[in-house]
């Protein structure tokens, strides 16, 4: 279990996990792989966990005023922010904003160019959903790879990012082209209502009155279905859910497993979550900004343990996860 768990300090980042790495405005960005087979251009990026789990999950850190440049995926996009403020962009030409904040969750459409810049005074971090094991790749606004090129990088099929200004392109490889500008103008737009109704606003957020986990809670936790099924404020599609479990100390959730594999994220608080098979057992803390992989039919309780309140994201590996399968006793160890 311990080789499943991730803390803040253990996530290594690169910086020259993409095509922008060089370029003014785009250098000081950290990319991180924590989960899964990885959506980086580098194929020296550390990954933390590098088993499929249905969905990728990294992170992205950055300097004041530092930007991620407009790329597009082929899998719905999940931001959630855990430090800073961020500006998103989004349009080819970056040309629609939204503010989002500590807490904010927002989930960017597939075949639409996107981007986000860190607008606040202290260094900016977020987490990134993919959906998928195999998530296509990036696929970048054609200014991003002309921008690139003035600083000397290329992407080669076989090597990823390739600095030219360092070593000649290797012979018979072959380039990654951009897009046309036709291709470019097809991709798909929102208004900024339209966006808005896939933010989750950390101050707007409704619990669910019912739930199976709410049945089994102990102490004062609440239940939050962000993405996944109809009743979740932003239904469907990405091939996974994601929850969000609010509390205060002492409020918690009695052992249960899942079918599913379980990716547990603490954004705020001290959480406690003591686990069980048929051979073994223990417990561990998570701090803010650490997560753990739960295999699938582990049994486990979480309880927020401290002085403080906290937030506990939950991504299960299916839309449609089954119902949790709850053990004899509450947990409590």
């Amino acid at each position: 279990m311990e080789d499943r768990i991730v803390r803040r300090s253990e996530m290594v980042p690169c910086r020259s996990a993409f095509i922008d790495t060089y370029t003014p405005g785009s250098h000081l960005k950290d990319n991180f792989s924590i989960i899964g087979p990885g959506v980086t251009e580098n194929p020296e990026q550390v990954i933390n966990i590098s088993e499929p789990h249905g969905f990728n999950f990294g992170a992205a850190g950055q300097p004041p005023r530092i930007k991620n440049s407009l790329h597009s995926h082929f899998t719905s996009e999940v931001f959630l922010i855990h430090e800073g403020t961020f500006e998103i962009y989004w349009g080819l030409n970056g040309e629609n904003h939204k503010i989002i904040s500590e807490g904010d969750v927002v989930s960017i459409p597939t075949h639409c160019f996107r981007g986000f810049e860190n607008v606040g005074d202290k260094y900016g971090f977020l987490f990134a959903i993919l959906g998928g094991d195999d998530t296509g790749g990036v696929e970048w606004a054609p200014q991003v790879f002309e921008a690139a090129e003035e600083h000397g990088l290329v992407l080669l099929e076989d090597y990823g990012v390739w600095d030219t200004q360092k070593q000649p392109v290797p012979e018979g490889s072959k380039r990654i082209m951009p897009m046309s500008c036709k291709q470019a103008e097809s991709y798909d737009n929102y208004t900024a209502d339209e966006m808005e109704q896939r933010i989750c606003r950390k101050d707007s957020l409704n619990p669910l009155e019912d739930h199976p986990l709410k049945h089994k809670k102990f102490g004062c936790i609440e239940f939050h279905r962000l993405i996944g099924t109809s009743d979740a404020m932003i239904p469907g599609g990405d091939g996974f859910e994601l929850l969000l479990h609010k509390a205060v100390p002492g409020g918690g959730y009695n052992t249960h497993s899942r079918l599913e594999k379980e990716v547990l994220v603490s954004h705020s608080g001290s959480w406690k979550i003591s686990w069980r098979d048929e051979n073994n057992k223990g417990s561990f803390v998570l701090e803010p900004g650490d997560l753990v992989s739960i295999p699938n039919d582990i049994e486990k309780s979480i309880e927020l343990v401290g002085n403080k309140n906290g937030s506990l994201f939950s991504i299960i590996n299916s839309d449609k996860p089954a119902l949790p399968v709850f053990g004899y006793t509450d947990g409590r160890r």
